[in-house]
């Protein structure tokens, strides 16, 4: 294969350093890519463009390789890898701060920590920025700074023609719409993105483990509940195991202030692990991000709308029962509202954001003939979870969704065809669970959410 016109650092399978280099964080996902182009500017981005395009060759764009169901590769594809492209640019007079595609989450914290900072990102440290704000962005600030999505003020991007196009809320703005939200991968190579970032320095972290098993009935019980006109400082991650539960949260506020508000989950018995204490922001994030290890793993869920009812809630605990792992198949939550619900329900392409919470199945594995139990499992679990919840969260994929795009985008799915249409009508940017473009043209697009704000 001829690679002239391809810069950056080019790796193929036949350089040693290629069994590496396409490794997924998923261990589950095994493919083999006909190169591998570490992009370190714009330019190498468009080069790999045009070179996938002149000779035939499907791309993929990967930053952080996080992909749950391993889409940012492919086997016969080129990936366009921007993880060497990680520049980070604070400016303490806007309060902004500028980062290249390929930025990891804990290089991000670090910076901008240091500068006095937080920001609304994920827990797993080796993210990359891109795949977390294309797809809405959740983490444990979310209640309180919001989507990563709605922090975004501006983002590059380079399009099917390899042309550089500046996309925010002047320019380009039907894109910079559904890059919040429905962006990863769909449209283009988005190469740099501008955040406003909030001044923190201490926050209160929050992590309680209950390890007997009448904590999980009770957990679910108290989680619905506690969600109801929750103070917005503080945010959730936490779910039930096989034989126990947790709860780590991030509270912008007084530990004495957080026990009060924390008083019907302390009230829980068995309580094993009780942390609340004030810590430096990157020390939480560390503390919190400490837990991720690489694995195999499927981890699908559904945005939860409504209350279950104790038979609904008794039978995720029968679910749970069933899992083909103590330690690592569990039953997971992530709080929504507060923030979120200030941006408008049009305002980007994050459909669920009145959502109360996401509901997760999610089981890891180690030895690949553990997979089939697993991965059954997480299918059984998720049957039954889908007949309680909306849609789907497109930053937890799950390769057996049907009418995926209706799941991750709802009603937004009309738009996106056309704005995907309007940006790639050759569908260059095209893998397993992306958008297709519409059939034909649109040109008024002024009845549609992002001209309405």
């Amino acid at each position: 294969m001829n690679y002239e016109g391809l810069t950056g650092r080019v790796i193929t399978p036949c350089d040693p350093e290629y069994a590496l280099a396409r490794q997924e964080w998923n261990k589950a996902i095994d493919t083999f890519p006909r190169a591998i182009v570490y992009c370190r500017n714009a330019q190498d981005v468009a080069n790999a463009i045009c070179w996938s395009r002149k000779h035939c060759i499907p791309l993929r764009v990967r930053s952080g390789a996080h992909h749950y169901e391993g889409y940012s590769s492919g086997t016969g594809t080129l990936v366009i890898d921007t993880s060497l492209m990680n520049h980070i640019k604070v400016d303490t007079c806007q309060n902004t701060v500028t980062v290249e595609a390929g930025t990891r989450l804990k290089d991000l914290y670090q910076t901008l920590s240091a500068c006095g900072y937080a920001f609304a990102g994920g827990t797993c440290p080796t993210v990359g920025i891109s795949g977390l704000v294309l797809g809405g962005g959740i983490g444990l600030s979310t209640r309180y700074l919001g989507l990563t999505a709605d922090n975004l003020i501006e983002a590059t991007m380079i399009d099917a023609n390899g042309n550089q196009l500046t996309v925010n809320q002047n320019c380009n703005r039907d894109l910079f719409w559904a890059l919040r939200g429905a962006g990863g991968g769909n449209f283009g190579v988005v190469v740099s993105y501008q955040f406003k970032i909030e001044a923190v320095k201490k926050i209160t972290l929050i992590q309680l483990r209950w390890e007997n098993k009448p904590a999980r009935l009770a957990f679910l019980e108290v989680w619905q509940e506690w969600l109801k006109g929750l103070d917005r400082r503080i945010s959730g991650f936490g779910g039930i195991y096989k034989k126990s539960a947790y709860l780590n949260s991030f509270f912008y506020g007084t530990p004495a202030e957080a026990k009060e508000i924390l008083a019907p989950f302390l009230s829980i018995p068995g309580l094993t692990l009780r942390t609340i204490e004030c810590v430096d922001f990157i020390d939480a994030v560390n503390i919190i991000g400490a837990r991720y290890e690489r694995s195999a793993f499927q981890s699908p869920g559904g945005f939860v709308f409504r209350d279950f009812s104790r038979e609904e809630l008794e039978k995720f605990i029968q679910i749970m029962d069933q899992a083909p792992s103590d330690t690592t198949s569990r039953l997971a939550v992530y709080s929504l509202g507060g923030a979120v619900r200030d941006i408008p329900e049009t305002g980007t392409a994050f459909f669920y954001r009145s959502a109360n919470y996401i509901m997760a199945v999610s089981s890891e594995w180690q030895n690949k003939s553990a997979a089939p139990a697993h991965q059954a499992w997480v299918a059984e679990g998720f049957k039954y979870l889908k007949t309680l919840t909306c849609g789907s969260y497109v930053n937890f994929p799950y390769n057996r969704l049907k009418d995926y795009q209706e799941a991750y985008f709802g009603e937004y799915v009309e738009i996106l065809q056309y704005i995907k249409r309007k940006y790639d009508p050759e569908n260059i940017f095209c893998f397993p669970q992306s958008i297709k473009p519409a059939e034909s043209v649109r040109n008024d697009l002024k009845s549609f959410p992002f001209e309405a704000e």
